[in-house]
């Protein structure tokens, strides 16, 4: 069932409006930050979608090599703000080990998302000091599937507009119904293992929200201590959101 926040694009998956835990507070049909899969192959049909979103900032949080591809969407700035993969490169040496299962690669996931929060904090701060110096200017960030590197970010952008942890999860999780993964069926990977990397599971997340906690004390620590993002900060994306 679609939800409210899906928006298609053609060409890419997994596009959403983050702003609808505030459906109420904001005029309708104003939308100001999404979230996507990649937009290397959108459609002319895409583009013309996409340009109806009248997005004036791209983020693109994927590695160099990925973002080698990425267009130049017409009237639109793209800022890259690269994570790089490390994922796959951590299951071939498991499966060169013998070791590879669909707990493993679980487990990769969780330590991938303790990553995040520990080393990258440049990047998120990065995210949030664009979204605020964009003011009312729509914005999209996005990574390769738009699940994982920000399905992170987009966690920190609702705890920093005060959203509860469910509705945070809630949104996360929305992945598994709206990311479209490309055919790997001629991989070698086993079904269960590409399971647990192709979807999303509340202990990935969860993994990042514990990080924050032993580190800093808990998410809103995190964004201050770490990201620099306190009342002000916060203030300013609620109004670039409304």
């Amino acid at each position: 069932m679609e939800h409210v926040n899906h928006i298609v694009l053609e060409g890419t998956t997994n596009v959403r409006d983050l702003s609808w835990p505030f459906a109420t507070m904001r005029q309708a049909g104003t939308r100001r930050i999404f979230r996507s899969a990649c937009l290397d192959r959108l459609s002319a049909h895409g583009r013309r979608a996409f340009c109806e979103l009248r997005v004036g900032l791209v983020i693109d949080l994927r590695g160099k090599q990925e973002a080698a591809a990425a267009p130049q969407l017409e009237g639109t700035l793209r800022v890259h703000l690269p994570i790089e993969p490390t994922v796959v490169a951590q299951l071939l040496r498991l499966q060169a080990a013998g070791t590879l299962s669909a707990s493993a690669a679980a487990g990769v996931m969780e330590d991938t998302y303790r990553d995040y929060i520990v080393n990258h904090t440049e990047i998120f701060t990065g995210v949030f000091h664009h979204i605020i110096k964009a003011k009312h200017q729509p914005v999209l960030f996005h990574c390769a599937a738009g699940k994982d590197r920000t399905g992170v970010a987009a966690a920190l952008i609702l705890t920093a507009l005060g959203v509860t942890p469910s509705i945070i999860m809630q949104d996360y999780l929305l992945s598994n119904q709206l990311y479209r993964s490309p055919n790997l069926s001629t991989t070698d990977i086993p079904d269960d293992v590409r399971e647990a990397i192709l979807k999303v599971r509340p202990s990935y997340l969860e993994a990042a929200l514990a990080t924050m906690v032993e580190g800093w004390g808990g998410p809103d620590q995190y964004l201050e201590k770490a990201l620099g993002v306190g009342t002000r900060e916060r203030e300013a994306i609620r109004e670039a959101m409304t």
